[in-house]
């Protein structure tokens, strides 16, 4: 399937996702209510108007909404995992293919035989590219067109070096020397990335540990002004709508989940679709945090 015609048919089911949620969730709730003897978990479809912004106003619908998010994202992961795992597989094999180019171009009779050599002895999907420039290179014999046709869909950092296939079969001789220079950079790049990543897996925690601080906070906040409004304090408890209040929070808290989530996809990752992944657990752990810290100050 085409990449285009994949992210179409993802972006398809991340909304069917989100919309059988909606539909499904209040049978759901309906049911868990009556086992849990819970009824906030039912949405009422409840909203104020705070400035002209629609706000909801009561937990059950806050739960169809936040869950909606979650499903929606779930599909986006799936594709946005398959994706890192195929450049990580393409990254690892490249430099295994620019290390042995040289020696295959040597005892070739063309660069076209090089490069099916070369594809005989790779794992898919990198030997399915390099087959395939090959191919348009014995057919049309302009070097620079087999490879941006073959290439044309792989992932950049893929694209990049790669090209140095075609930088060494025009260097005049030193074919070995920018092939090996190529395998060092990609391997080294490698290396420092995973680090990278290691390194950075604990702002990760801590950018989550945040966001379900916040939650924590807002749900002990949003109990302690629901229970001071209901005391006898004159002119209080007119003073704050709670529902807008608890809606308010629950719209500024789905905002910290999305940009934790992308901040740590792109900064630990460099990866921003990998963000669905922290948007499903972000959303369940922060929404279950906000609708439950109020039952520690009552």
């Amino acid at each position: 399937m085409d990449e285009t015609a994949t992210k179409v048919a993802v972006a398809l089911l991340a909304i069917a996702s989100a919309v059988a949620w909606l539909l499904a969730y209040p049978l759901l709730a309906g049911r868990l209510a009556t086992i849990l003897g819970v009824d906030w978990l039912i949405p009422r479809h409840s909203f104020k108007l705070f400035y002209m912004i629609p706000v909801v106003t009561d937990k059950g619908t806050m739960i169809q909404l936040a869950g909606a998010l979650a499903t929606a994202s779930l599909p986006v992961y799936i594709y946005a995992r398959r994706t890192a795992r195929l450049i990580d597989i393409l990254d690892e094999e490249l430099a295994e293919f620019l290390s042995t180019y040289a020696g295959l171009a040597a005892s070739s009779g063309s660069t076209a035989d090089a490069l099916l050599r070369a594809a005989r002895v790779l794992k898919p999907p990198l030997a399915l590219y390099v087959e395939r420039m090959a191919r348009i290179y014995r057919t049309t014999g302009d070097l620079d067109k087999a490879f941006e046709e073959a290439f044309r869909r792989a992932p950049r950092r893929i694209r990049l070096l790669a090209r140095s296939i075609v930088t060494a079969s025009k260097s005049g001789g030193m074919i070995h020397e920018v092939l090996t220079a190529a395998a060092t950079h990609s391997r080294e790049s490698r290396r420092l990335m995973k680090m990278t990543q290691s390194r950075l897996s604990e702002y990760s925690f801590v950018v989550s540990l945040a966001s379900l601080t916040y939650a924590v906070a807002a749900g002990i906040v949003q109990a302690l002004v629901e229970k001071t409004a209901m005391s006898s304090i004159p002119g209080f408890g007119g003073a704050v709508d709670t529902a807008i209040l608890a809606g308010l929070y629950f719209y500024s808290l789905n905002t910290i989940v999305l940009a934790s989530a992308i901040v740590i996809a792109k900064v630990v990752h460099n990866y921003t679709l990998l963000a669905s992944k922290y948007v499903v657990l972000l959303t369940l752990a922060s929404m279950a945090a906000y609708l439950l810290s109020p039952t520690i100050v009552r």
